[in-house]
């Protein structure tokens, strides 16, 4: 019988062992540059360009998996908590908030030329802005508090929609024209949404059953997804939003696969990390205790999510 050699007879059970190791992407921790965070609260990574906000004006850029400080459109003594952030497709970072007075704050930023000062908006009368949606330079859509929702009708802007009984937490403007904004109406303390085509801003509000809904993601011009406090998985098609999951946590934040349209991340309190697909619920250990306020994929197999005083990174 003819022997294997023991170098050759070793490498043949390396390999069979590592056949065996589970090589699928997993989330752990990020320390970022001149870190810790004093309190992150949104991200976004569009085209190998990445922007993570927080509270005290905090903010950092990525380029190609590379984080970098002090990137904050707010300088001197002025306070703002930063509260949302989109990279759009013509090379724009957006960046929302409010001050100590809960005066809000709109920021944008040319990163393909990466040149010049931060631009701040001046919209009039504007309350605490806590998320914002761009396509591109000339549509882009904030929201928040007193039920505001403000679209950019180049060069001004238009407050849409107010009415004091809502507070809008998130917004989603994809390719199609159309937008979702989600929160709360406070009178009944359900959730609500609110849904426009971006070119006729006709307005049309609703509610759901559940609690205040956190955060929402467009897969279609009349699809997408939603999650609210209570843990409820929301599909909301042609205009309503169907309950189809109860995930028994706290969530705040839920990203889409790219390229699918039933498989999601979902994020909340004390690090949930939730992975929903076709619906069925996965429950990973959290590589950290903090909060989760939201979370970004850049493809299938990569994605970042932000924690209170760090990155969580998918690969």
């Amino acid at each position: 019988m003819r022997k294997i050699p023991i170098p050759v007879a070793i490498a043949l059970l390396l390999a069979a062992a590592c056949s065996d190791i589970d090589l699928a992407p997993f989330w752990s921790e990020f320390e970022l540059p001149g870190g810790p965070a004093q309190g992150l609260r949104d991200i976004d990574y569009d085209s190998g360009t990445g922007f993570a906000v927080g509270s005290h004006g905090q903010a950092w850029f990525c380029h190609h998996g590379q984080w970098d400080e002090d990137w904050t459109p707010v300088h001197g003594d002025f306070d703002v908590e930063l509260t949302g952030v989109d990279v759009d497709d013509d090379g724009y970072i957006w960046v929302c908030g409010a001050d100590d007075d809960e005066n809000g704050h709109l920021y944008t930023y040319d990163y393909d030329m990466r040149q010049g000062p931060w631009h701040e908006y001046e919209l009039d009368g504007a309350a605490f802005l806590a998320d914002v949606a761009a396509h591109s330079y000339n549509g882009v859509v904030t929201v928040g508090s007193e039920g505001q929702v403000w679209r950019m009708w180049s060069p001004d802007w238009e407050l849409v929609w107010n009415d004091s009984d809502y507070l809008w937490r998130a917004v989603d403007y994809p390719a199609s024209g159309d937008v979702l904004v989600v929160g709360e109406r406070l009178s009944t303390g359900h959730g609500a949404y609110l849904r426009f085509d971006y070119f006729d801003a006709d307005c049309t509000v609703a509610e759901t059953a559940g609690g205040r809904l956190e955060d929402c993601a467009l897969t279609d011009s009349d699809a997408g997804w939603a999650v609210d406090t209570d843990g409820c998985i929301y599909r909301f098609d042609s205009g309503t939003m169907e309950m189809v999951a109860d995930a028994g946590v706290f969530l705040l934040g839920l990203a889409v696969e790219p390229d699918r349209d039933d498989a999601l991340w979902l994020c909340g309190l004390g690090g949930t990390l939730v992975h929903y697909v076709d619906g069925e619920l996965e429950y990973l250990d959290p590589p950290t205790d903090e909060n989760l306020h939201d979370l970004v994929l850049v493809d299938g197999d990569e994605g970042w999510a932000a924690a209170q005083t760090l990155l969580l990174e998918y690969r």
